[in-house]
């Protein structure tokens, strides 16, 4: 696990702040050498911030300009799509092949509990921000079985894009059940004891991203 220095920690978390409370605007350049001296930074821990910002991308840095705000785009959409179907489907054979031993049993418990507490939150006519909280814990829950760090840690670089084209997907009237549903369709392979579930469980995982993905790039208006 990256360990950051805490002047660049402090610096990180003071922009990611600005940036969930909608202070930065789209398409306008920033300079982190007058943000460095808001914040009480020198440069190089500022620009270790904004160089982690950039690689969540959450930001674009543009040399001798400045930052800005990242804009998402067609190719970000797709790659965020390609990148959680690898890791997820291969997480979900990995668990279903598991799905008898102490651990297995104990995600699988997990995930029948989110997707629950996500029904629940949907019926309830919850925020989006509260029936994703659930969403989220469902994938997180799948990958962080597999105990690989490499693919934890990929996926949660992702997570940024994954919060905005699942919130942007959930405009789409019924597209919060819908998802349920592609849980439930999941959660169901990854319990069955059929011959053919590795090849089930990986059209069920594609399945339900490719739905989100052609969703979000639609509301998006980038097809």
């Amino acid at each position: 696990m990256a360990v950051y220095n805490p002047l660049a920690e402090k610096a990180y978390e003071y922009m990611l702040e600005k940036i969930n409370n909608k202070e930065f605007q789209a398409n306008v350049y920033y300079s982190e050498t007058m943000l460095a001296k808001e914040i009480g930074v020198s440069r190089t821990p500022m620009r270790d911030a904004l160089m982690r910002l950039s690689q969540d991308r959450y930001i674009d840095i543009v040399p001798s300009k400045g930052f800005m705000l990242h804009v998402m785009s067609e190719e970000d959409i797709q790659n965020t799509y390609q990148i959680r179907v690898a890791i997820e489907a291969f997480c979900c054979v990995l668990l279903h092949r598991q799905r008898k031993t102490k651990a297995g049993r104990r995600t699988i418990e997990d995930i029948r509990e989110t997707t629950d507490l996500m029904k629940q939150a949907i019926e309830d006519k919850k925020s989006y921000d509260e029936i994703l909280s659930h969403d989220f814990a469902f994938h997180k829950q799948i990958v962080e079985f597999s105990g690989n760090t490499d693919m934890i840690r990929l996926i949660d670089s992702y997570s940024h894009m994954q919060h905005d084209i699942a919130f942007k997907s959930f405009e789409q009237e019924g597209r919060p059940l819908a998802a349920y549903e592609e849980h439930m369709n999941i959660f169901h392979e990854l319990i069955s004891d059929s011959e053919d579930a590795d090849v089930r469980i990986y059209a069920a995982v594609h399945h339900h991203m490719e739905s989100s993905r052609d969703i979000a790039l639609k509301q998006y208006g980038l097809i």
